[in-house]
């Protein structure tokens, strides 16, 4: 029977994988993408680390299952969490999967020190003081992504593939008051979505109507919990006029995601995730 091409790609990668064990055994890092590769290098650069790129989670899951079968050791696969239970269960099975700490990586760094840093750098500390101060700036922000979580979240329990990037989250918030317009948010969503229920019912499940079957969360205790570049859509509205002096073309959810990167490196190397990250593949730091 014909190999399907998630097969083949899995194939080659634990085949690479292993084959390079063959004339290699330092400990190796399984990463989704390129961008995960260089902050770890940062993170890690006294570290002897081979790096592999997987392209995708779920390869990166599949890879990491079969180099376990082979008995593969000093392999630590690094994943998003996202808002479905795949990595929960991929855990239980499997000893090298080391998930970063929130929904996502950059969620992760958005809570850390890295996150304040960022906001303390990029905003008008005048602003940021008469608004309490970081933390209670930077909490306020995560806050208006509480029904988008829920909303992430009721997309994965209930299968509806919501396009999710499809919808521009900054021109859903009102800007004077860093609030998320709901209802708009929501009409936006069903009309960007191929298979979405009505209006109402996203309503429902995003101001908490009606229940999730689980609340997302982190095992590991990191909240709130949301996905990281939401956070960065959000921080980039703000610190146009709410906490910051910024034009919007300087703070793009891709120029904050870089800075949040650079920034995180250190936060990652000496949090507790970096040293379990070091055990797992035999590095006693």
């Amino acid at each position: 029977m014909a190999l399907t091409p998630s097969l083949r790609e899995l194939d080659r990668l634990a085949d690479r994988v292993r084959l390079h064990r063959q004339r290699d055994q330092r400990p190796l890092l399984i990463v989704e993408g390129p961008s995960d590769v260089r902050i770890l290098q940062r993170a890690f650069s006294d570290q002897d680390l081979v790096y592999f790129p997987a392209g995708t989670r779920s390869l990166a899951l599949e890879a990491a299952e079969k180099l376990e079968e082979w008995s593969q050791s000093s392999i630590a696969c690094i994943v998003d969490r996202d808002f479905d239970g795949e990595v929960e269960k991929a855990e239980l099975r499997l000893r090298s999967v080391h998930p970063y700490e929130n929904a996502d990586m950059e969620a992760m760094l958005a809570v850390s020190q890295a996150g304040c840093d960022i906001l303390l750098e990029i905003g008008s500390s005048d602003k940021v003081a008469g608004l309490g101060g970081v933390q209670d700036v930077t909490l306020r922000l995560m806050k208006i992504l509480e029904p988008i979580t829920r909303l992430r979240r009721a997309n994965a329990e209930n299968r509806w593939s919501l396009a999710f990037d499809k919808v521009d989250l900054a021109g859903k918030i009102d800007k004077k008051s860093m609030a998320l317009k709901l209802r708009p948010y929501c009409t936006a969503l069903k009309e960007k979505s191929d298979d979405s229920p009505e209006v109402s019912v996203l309503m429902e499940y995003a101001d908490g109507t009606l229940p999730l079957m689980r609340d997302p969360m982190c095992p590991r205790g990191s909240k709130p919990y949301f996905r990281g570049r939401d956070f960065l859509v959000v921080l980039g509205v703000a610190l146009c006029g709410y906490c910051g002096t910024k034009r919007a073309q300087s703070v793009t959810q891709d120029n904050l995601e870089s800075a949040l990167r650079l920034a995180g490196a250190h936060e990652i190397r000496v949090s507790e995730w970096g040293r379990e990250l070091l055990q797992l593949v035999g590095i006693t730091a």
